[in-house]
């Protein structure tokens, strides 16, 4: 069957943008609009029209994507999906089109030494660790604060292989002992990680060999290392 829709942090990818709108319905009343490289978060989503749209943490409603196939089945959704295409080679009927993409989760490594990992999604919580330039972490889940994408994190390692603090498999989530955090990723003009594999291993760009793949997935089932943090 088909993937479903993530949830999360979105980056709008669309020129020259896309609308929010009050409801989800595509001829609901305009309440603002986002430029290209905007961040968003998006909290649930609905098929309108044959139109994937997402309601974002922020209030409103924007479509995300058109599905290949999708067919037009009003004249307001022509307008909405098709209006400010402004030539958009996207745009086109068989193939779809993107509006907003989401955020990859995946293996991260980080840009901007002493990068804070934080007790909870507010940057403003308690800091537990700082990570070093190079130190490579495992990314579960994004959300968005004040237009930055912050990410949720499972497992850190540096680059050398060496665990720099443990966390538990994700999918253990709510158990006892178990340990997570949070970090920046990006904003539209600064970014604090880079990604470089995507979840399920597939790496960026097609490269990274086996040895890499093998040790990225590891991450995940290796065991929790105490930090002695008191």
């Amino acid at each position: 069957g088909a993937s479903p829709v993530p949830l999360g942090a979105y980056v709008v990818v669309a020129e020259p943008g896309c609308v929010i709108t009050e409801g989800g319905r595509l001829d609901s009343k305009v309440k603002g609009s986002l430029v290209p490289g905007s961040c968003i978060e998006v909290v649930a989503t609905r098929m309108e029209e044959g139109v994937v749209r997402g309601l974002i943490a922020s209030g409103g409603h924007v479509t995300l994507f058109v599905p290949p196939r999708a067919q037009r089945e009003s004249a307001v959704a022509n307008a909405i999906i098709g209006g400010n295409s402004g030539g958009d080679g996207n745009n086109n009927n068989a193939g779809g089109r993107m509006f907003a993409m989401p955020v990859p989760l995946g293996t991260y490594q980080i840009i901007q030494n002493g990068l804070s990992v934080t007790t909870g999604i507010s940057s403003s919580s308690s800091i537990t660790l700082k990570l070093p330039l190079d130190t490579s972490v495992e990314i579960v889940e994004t959300r968005v604060e004040d237009g930055r994408v912050r990410g949720r994190v499972c497992a850190v390692i540096n680059e050398d292989g060496q665990k720099v603090v443990g966390y538990e498999r994700a999918g253990s989530m709510g158990s006892e002992g178990t340990t997570t955090g949070w970090i920046h990723l990006f904003e539209p003009n600064q970014r604090w990680a880079k990604i470089i594999c995507f979840k399920g291993g597939r790496p960026v760009g097609g490269g990274g060999g086996p040895s890499s793949r093998k040790r990225r997935a590891s991450l995940s089932t290796r065991p929790v290392i105490r930090t002695g943090e008191h």
